[in-house]
């Protein structure tokens, strides 16, 4: 939302500019001239800037977009070993309190007094 508020006052200070600088002027690159307004070629050189800008943003929102799916690929892949660690758990303890609640022979129980 900050950046739609920033992009529409930038371009409400350059239409305003480009409006209020109509007069043509000779302007040179090397030794191509034409005749363009000031205001005009604030505009172009806004917007090409601006779509550059966009651009750019794009490329950098791809790499973290590839980094995303890398990390929820690598989540899915830990969740499924959490189940079945949790299942292996289920399926010992299912097994153990059998054997558990029995007393070991190797250990009698203890007489009171000695």
């Amino acid at each position: 939302m900050l950046r739609l508020l920033v992009i529409v006052l930038f371009l409400v200070v350059l239409i305003t500019f480009a409006l209020s600088n109509p007069d043509p002027e000779s302007l040179w690159v090397v030794s191509y001239g034409w005749q363009l307004s000031i205001g005009v070629l604030t505009l172009g050189v806004g917007v090409a800037s601006f779509l550059i800008g966009a651009f750019v943003m794009w490329i950098g929102e791809l790499r973290q977009r590839s980094r995303a799916r890398r990390a929820e690929s690598q989540v899915r892949k830990l969740e499924s070993q959490l189940i079945d660690l949790h299942q292996q758990l289920g399926r010992y303890t299912a097994a153990t309190p059998a054997t558990a609640t029995e007393t070991p022979a190797a250990y009698p129980a203890a007489t009171p007094g000695i």
